[in-house]
């Protein structure tokens, strides 16, 4: 900045003291500047004075910077003292406990005991288990999960609105079912959807549950298409605003989001039955099916939610595999969109992905695609063919550690983790 110039310059002259010349060049050049005129030292002032001046040159130019430059700073420091948190915490975890880190369970008979043996980074709760249950048992169970976690967990579920709701389908719970955000959406934008997201963050938070894996930041412009009813029903731009309000509502009410399916559904069939392929050039994504994820991503700059990887097989970037086994997708997730946080797979029990456990686990595949956490329905299979991996050095601590400082991060981020 112009005002640093001044001070070196002038700093410079004070070895010239004495030669009048120099002198009067200073005064003139002091005087004639409104910005330090008035605090400026004397030519033959001294090295103290010199450096007061830098101190309150220092403040000044604290003063100029934007109020988003500010938050960027205050960001980045905080980013650094959570990756100190984050290292600390690892660093008293056995190698056990960081594979159970990985794991989002699905919600077993016997939770805490599980907790207890595996140290899940998670567990996520499905329609069943609210079906015959309250509130005030829902909240009893979750806190008797954590209780059995040295590293408090993950509770996670699937409370999108319209055809997806694990919770509200229940009258126990809420009075009618969470609608779809693409009704919210086209009756009253972004402001309606924060509405609904902060109800339904006080609900769940309510009961313990910290993670809602929604949105979904889908585009699908076919109304017969499997993702349709549970898309924004917009286009990128309309989906990106819709996507940020939710995340960002929701953070700020305390509960995590994880945005759905990266790298973009579209109009691909349900790989909850089988495989689906999807033909699109890599441009088409950079220019529709990544803006919302971007978008929800850098909702919150203090929060980062995480994201779900599908199963959707994209033979223009990786074809030969699913997205949530494929490293050149994730690679595009943390390369092209910036993303640093917590990357969850879709449900690795699903039918499009059997085809690929006869070679290797999926869930060490998964691993070394550089996913974070499974999302599993068989857990301690799971955990036995991470541990195992590591045992034959395949996932190494680098690796391990990598993985477990996100989900660490995360759940600090989001003061799951006090």
């Amino acid at each position: 900045m112009k005002i640093r110039k001044i001070i070196s310059a002038a700093a410079a002259m004070l070895l010239f003291a004495g030669c009048s010349s120099v002198a009067e060049s200073v005064n003139g050049f002091i005087e004639n500047d409104a910005n330090i005129g008035k605090n400026a030292p004397a030519v033959n002032g001294t090295i103290a004075d010199i450096e007061a001046l830098n101190e309150e040159a220092a403040k000044t130019e604290t003063e100029y910077e934007s109020e988003e430059e500010k938050a960027a700073k205050a960001a980045k420091k905080r980013r650094e003292e959570l990756s100190k948190r984050a290292d600390e915490l690892i660093s008293q975890m056995t190698t056990e406990e960081k594979t159970g880190q990985l794991i989002l369970a699905r919600m077993s008979s016997s939770p805490a005991e599980k907790m207890a043996e595996y140290q899940y980074g998670g567990f996520t709760l499905y329609g069943s288990d609210f079906k015959n249950s309250d509130p005030e048992s829902i909240t009893a169970l979750t806190a008797e999960i954590a209780e059995a976690a040295k590293t408090a967990p993950f509770i996670a579920v699937d409370e999108e609105g319209g055809t997806v709701v694990r919770v509200s389908a229940y009258t126990q719970y809420r009075d009618e079912p969470f609608s779809s955000p693409q009704l919210l959406f086209s009756r009253g934008g972004k402001e309606l959807l924060e509405l609904d997201a902060e109800e339904k963050a006080k609900l769940l938070t309510s009961m313990g549950i910290n993670l809602n894996l929604a949105p979904v930041a889908d585009i699908s412009a076919d109304r017969s298409s499997y993702i349709y009813p549970r898309t924004m029903g917009q286009g990128a731009e309309g989906t990106a605003e819709g996507v940020a309000a939710i995340v960002k509502t929701s953070a700020e009410n305390d509960l995590a989001s994880c945005i759905k399916h990266f790298p973009g559904y579209g109009e691909n069939t349900d790989t909850h039955k089988g495989s689906a392929h999807d033909s699109r050039e890599l441009y088409e994504f950079y220019n529709r099916d990544f803006v919302p994820f971007e978008a929800g991503i850098n909702a919150d700059e203090s929060k980062t939610p995480a994201v779900m990887v599908g199963h959707t097989i994209y033979d223009m970037i990786d074809p030969d595999i699913p997205a949530s086994l494929s490293p050149v997708i994730h690679e595009a997730l943390r390369e092209k969109l910036g993303f640093d946080g917590v990357a969850i797979t879709d449900d690795l029990g699903m039918d499009a992905l059997q085809e690929y456990s006869s070679e290797q686990s999926i869930y060490v595949q998964a691993i070394l695609a550089d996913n974070d956490m499974l999302c599993v329905s068989d857990p301690e299979t799971a955990y036995a063919d991470l541990l195992q991996a590591y045992n034959d050095g395949v996932i190494t601590d680098d690796i391990l550690n990598t993985h477990v400082k996100r989900i660490i991060i995360m759940k600090l981020q989001y003061k799951i983790i006090k």
